[in-house]
């Protein structure tokens, strides 16, 4: 008999080795986990073509779990009273640790080859978006001080 393992997604132990993975349970499981991860991930991928700055408030300080890495990790980027929407997000998805460690889930859960894709940002991409917030924090510096 197979030594007992754990399914972090199903919260469940099973005995009978990999097959647990290829079980409708947890491929549903598996479904809705990512489904879930899913809105928040597009959303930062918008933040890419137009990157947001506000000021900054306490909800900006929230997080969000990574599936794949097994970890939480801050949704906003905050550098003194401004924040980039979606920066923390995209700075961990553009990660080589994120990327390897997405390959090793989409391995173990054999999730849909097609959607490992959407989880994934190119460092490119995320340095078009720090390209851009970096400008509109300089406009802004120099708005702000224009005004006062």
């Amino acid at each position: 008999m197979a030594p007992a393992q754990r399914c972090p997604l199903c919260r469940q132990t099973f005995f009978c080795g990999r097959g647990h993975v290829y079980s409708r349970k947890h491929q549903r499981q598996l479904k809705e986990a990512l489904e879930r991860l899913l809105p928040q991930v597009e959303a930062a991928r918008k933040a890419i073509r137009a990157a947001q700055v506000e000021r900054y408030v306490p909800e900006h300080e929230r997080c969000c779990w990574c599936l794949c890495c097994g970890c939480e990790v801050r949704e906003h980027l905050s550098h003194g009273n401004l924040t980039v929407l979606y920066g923390g997000l995209l700075e961990h998805l553009a990660s080589p640790e994120h990327k390897k460690a997405t390959n090793k889930f989409w391995w173990e859960n054999k999730a849909e080859v097609q959607m490992k894709e959407k989880f994934l940002v190119t460092p490119q991409d995320y340095v078009r978006l720090c390209g851009s917030s970096v400008s509109f924090f300089k406009l802004l510096q120099i708005s702000k001080n224009f005004f006062k």
